[in-house]
C-alpha cells in the first residue's frame, strides 16, 4: 500500500475562482479532471475518480481527510481533537498512512501517529444518500481505512466512508487516570461520526441515515458504540455487527492497569505514576507496539485473553466512553436502532490457532485418550476466560459436541472441528448472539441475524504443512471472509464468487436504505429474529432461514462428520467396485 504524506495543494487565484464557481453551483467540479469539493467550516478537498467493479458506475474518492488534529506529543493517550480549518485545497487522491502497527511503519518519528483520516467514496456530491460508515477490524492492532475501496458497495445508491483509528497502546493504554485513561481509539471513532454528522452533505450523504458497520474488532467498536452514553443518539441510525462483540473475551481489559505497568516494564517506564506517563508519551511508537506483543504473547500463555491489556475497550476507570458493562444494562437503556449482526460457520479457526501457537504447553495432535481432551478443553477455557471451578462449562462443552466415539477413538483429526468451534463460540458466536437477544428484545422486529457459510475462491489461509498447523476439511467460511464479498481485498472473484458478492451488497446496502435487508438473488424473505435463538439466514450460494442458530454452535463438527462420511462412502464404493473386478476376473480365468 502507498503511504503518502498529507499535502496542502496552491492553486492560482484565476483558477480557484473558476473552481469555486464551479463547485458552489454542483458541488464537484466536472470540468476538471480531479473531484473537488468545498466543506464549509474547514476547507476544499481535492480527490479522484474511480470506477465500481460491475456496471462501471463512475465513483468520487476522497481519501486521508483528517477528522481530528495529530495525537502527538503531549496529546499522545489524551482524547482527539476536531481538525481545525485549513487553507488552500487538500490533495485527497491518495490513501493517506495507516495508523502505527508493527510490519507497516518502521519509523520512529512522532509524524507517523498523525493517522486519525477517513475516507469518503460518493457517485454524487448534490445527492442526499444513506450513508456507510466502516470501521476496520484487525485485533485493534493492525488496519487502515485505505484496504476497504467502495468498487462494491458503490455498486449501490450510498456514501460510503471507511476510518482510522488509534490503534494498541496509542488507542487503548490506560494507567486508570485521566493523564492516560484509555479508549482513546473509540473516542477516535465518535469524533469521526461527529465529522459525519457535520459534514458529510457535502459529499452527498444523508446525516439522518447511517449505518455504523465493522468486522471483527469493527465489530467489537460497533457492539460497544451500540451501548456507549458517550455516543449521541443521532450519530447513527443503524448497525451491522459482523463477528466481533463487546461481551467477546478479548474485546475488554479485566486488568487495564496491570496490563499497563507491564508495557511500561518492558518499554523501561517502570516508575511513579506521573513520570511513568511522561515516559511513554516520549517512548516511539514502534517500540511500543512491540512491548505489547510481547506482553499480549506472554500473558495469553499464562492466563488468556481477559488478563492481555494495551488493545482492548477498558469499562469503568476514567475513561467516561463505557462506564459500566453492558451486560448490567436494562432493557429500557437500549438504542432504538436497527441491528444486523452475525458471524461466519467457521469462525473458530484464527482463534484455535492462537490456542495451538501461544497458548499450550505442548502438541495437542499427540492426545492419546478422552482424558487429555478434557485437560485441552479445560485449557481453551481459561484462555478465554470462561473457566469454572465446578467445571460444569467443559462438561457441557464436551457432551453437546463430541460422540462417544469419537472420544473414545482420540484421535486429534476428529476431534479438531470440535476444537475449533468451541473456541469460535467463545471467542466469536455467543458473544454476538448477547447483542442480538438483549436488542431483539428491546426492539422486536428490527434486529436480523446470519450466518455466513459460503465457500469461495478467496480464503483466509493457505494452509501448508510445513507451516505445522493445518486444517483438512474443506467448504469452510473462516473468520474475515465475508469481507472478500464486500469489498475487493485483491482476491479474484470467480463468476459464482461473484454472484454471491452482489447478494451481500444488495443485502447490506438494503439494510443501510431502508432497515430490511433484501436481496434480487434471495428467493426467501429474511425474517427478524423473534425469539432467543432464532430465525437466521444461511448466507450461502443458495440461502436459507434456518430456526434455530444454536446449531451454529457444531458448524464445523457437523460438516467435517458429513465430509467423513462421504468420503468412507466413496472409499467403500471403490472397495466393493474393485472385489467386483476381481470376482470377475477370477469367474472368467476358472
Amino acid at each position: 500500500m502507498r503511504s503518502v504524506q498529507m499535502f496542502v495543494q496552491w492553486i492560482s487565484i484565476s483558477l480557484l475562482s473558476v473552481s469555486l464557481v464551479l463547485l458552489h453551483s454542483g458541488r464537484v467540479s466536472s470540468q476538471q479532471n480531479s473531484p473537488i469539493v468545498v466543506i464549509d467550516g474547514l476547507g476544499t478537498v481535492q480527490g479522484t475518480r474511480g470506477r465500481t467493479a460491475w456496471t462501471d458506475r463512475e465513483i468520487y474518492k476522497f481519501y486521508n481527510i483528517r477528522y481530528a488534529e495529530a495525537p502527538i506529543g503531549q496529546q499522545r493517550f489524551r482524547n482527539p481533537v476536531p481538525v481545525r480549518p485549513w487553507s488552500g485545497i487538500l490533495n485527497a487522491a491518495l490513501p493517506g498512512k495507516p495508523c502505527p502497527q508493527l510490519a507497516m511503519n518502521d519509523t520512529s518519528d512522532s509524524a507517523v501517529e498523525d493517522c486519525l483520516s477517513l475516507s469518503v467514496y460518493t457517485q454524487s456530491t448534490t445527492a442526499n444518500r444513506p450513508v456507510m460508515v466502516f470501521i476496520h477490524g484487525g485485533a485493534f492492532v493492525v488496519g487502515a481505512a485505505s484496504h476497504y475501496e467502495p468498487d462494491y458497495l458503490l455498486e449501490k445508491d450510498i456514501v460510503l466512508v471507511s476510518i482510522q483509528y488509534r490503534l494498541g497502546p496509542l488507542g487503548f493504554l490506560s494507567t486508570g487516570t485521566a493523564n492516560i485513561p484509555g479508549n482513546m481509539a473509540m473516542l477516535d471513532m465518535v469524533t469521526a461520526l461527529e465529522w459525519v454528522s457535520n459534514y458529510i452533505h457535502f459529499f452527498g450523504g444523508d446525516r439522518t441515515s447511517v449505518t455504523i458497520f465493522g468486522e471483527s474488532a469493527g465489530g467489537a467498536a460497533v457492539s460497544a458504540l451500540l451501548y456507549s452514553p458517550s455516543v449521541r443518539e443521532d450519530l447513527f441510525h443503524r448497525a451491522i455487527i459482523q463477528s466481533g462483540s463487546i461481551f467477546a473475551p478479548w474485546a475488554t481489559c479485566k486488568s487495564p492497569r496491570e496490563g499497563a505497568l507491564d508495557i511500561a516494564r518492558r518499554v523501561n517506564c517502570d516508575r511513579p505514576a506521573e513520570t511513568m506517563e511522561d515516559c511513554l508519551r516520549s517512548v516511539p511508537a514502534l517500540k511500543l507496539m512491540e512491548a505489547y506483543e510481547e506482553h499480549k504473547n506472554t500473558q495469553f500463555n499464562i492466563t488468556g485473553y481477559p488478563d492481555v491489556s494495551g488493545a482492548c475497550i477498558v469499562i469503568g476507570e476514567a475513561s467516561p466512553f463505557m462506564p459500566k458493562h453492558p451486560k448490567t444494562f436494562p432493557r429500557s437503556a437500549f438504542r432504538n436502532v436497527e441491528l444486523m449482526a452475525g458471524t461466519t460457520s467457521q469462525e473458530g479457526l484464527m482463534f484455535w490457532e492462537g490456542v495451538y501457537r501461544y497458548g499450550l504447553s505442548y502438541k495437542p495432535e499427540n492426545i492419546q485418550s478422552s482424558w487429555e481432551l478434557l485437560q485441552l478443553i479445560d485449557t481453551i477455557n481459561e484462555r478465554f476466560g470462561a473457566s469454572s471451578n465446578d467445571g460444569l462449562h467443559t462438561w457441557h462443552q464436551i457432551f453437546s459436541t463430541f460422540l462417544k466415539t469419537e472420544l473414545d477413538r482420540a484421535n486429534y483429526t476428529e476431534l479438531l472441528p470440535g476444537l475449533v468451534d468451541i473456541c469460535g463460540n467463545l471467542a466469536i458466536k455467543a458473544p454476538v448472539l448477547q447483542d442480538v437477544t438483549r436488542f431483539a428484545h428491546a426492539n422486536p422486529g428490527k434486529v436480523y441475524l446470519y450466518s455466513f457459510d459460503y465457500s469461495g475462491a478467496p480464503s483466509m489461509y493457505n494452509f501448508s504443512l510445513q507451516d505445522g498447523f493445518n486444517y483438512p476439511y474443506h467448504n469452510n467460511s473462516f473468520h474475515a471472509e465475508d469481507l472478500f464479498y464486500l469489498f475487493p481485498l485483491g482476491q479474484r472473484l470467480n463468476q459464482r464468487d461473484t454472484e454471491v458478492a452482489k447478494m451481500m451488497v444488495d443485502l447490506w446496502t438494503s439494510f443501510a436504505i431502508n432497515g430490511r435487508p433484501t436481496a434480487t438473488g434471495l428467493k426467501i424473505n429474511w425474517n427478524a429474529v423473534n425469539h432467543f435463538n432464532g430465525p437466521y439466514m444461511k448466507i450461502n450460494h443458495e440461502c436459507e432461514e434456518l430456526q434455530n442458530y444454536f446449531n451454529e454452535f457444531t458448524a464445523s463438527t457437523d460438516k467435517a462428520r458429513h465430509q467423513r462420511s462421504a468420503a468412507s462412502s466413496t472409499n467403500l464404493s471403490k472397495i466393493i467396485v474393485c472385489f467386483a473386478v476381481i470376482y470377475s476376473v477370477a469367474r472368467s480365468i476358472l
